[in-house]
């Protein structure tokens, strides 16, 4: 598919696939195409929410909820929320050890 890159593109490209260009590049663009053609793809972001909770697992240590908040790009609530669900279960835990 390196011919794509021998000729104009992306003025072609609508929705999905020209946001996709447009925010990682037409190299990504023509890998994914290579590697899933003609497959509707739906990118979930609850592994995402879920590695934030395991991060906040390993790293609360008390005191640094703004600052776990700010890396993770999410609220202060969902810390307060992740680390009570952890206290419930008796101490903090990750994959079944303590930590």
């Amino acid at each position: 598919m390196e011919w794509l890159k021998e000729i104009e593109v992306l003025d072609l490209l609508d929705g999905d696939v020209a946001l996709i260009a447009d925010a990682l590049g037409l190299d990504i663009l023509i890998q994914l195409w290579r590697e899933f053609p003609s497959i509707n793809l739906y990118i979930s972001t609850k592994p995402l929410v879920a590695a934030k909770k395991r991060y906040i697992r390993r790293f609360y240590d008390g005191n640094n909820i703004k600052k776990l908040a700010r890396l993770l790009h999410c609220s202060e609530k969902f810390i307060y929320k992740a680390i009570s669900k952890k206290r419930v279960k008796g101490e903090f835990k990750e994959e079944g050890k303590g930590l």
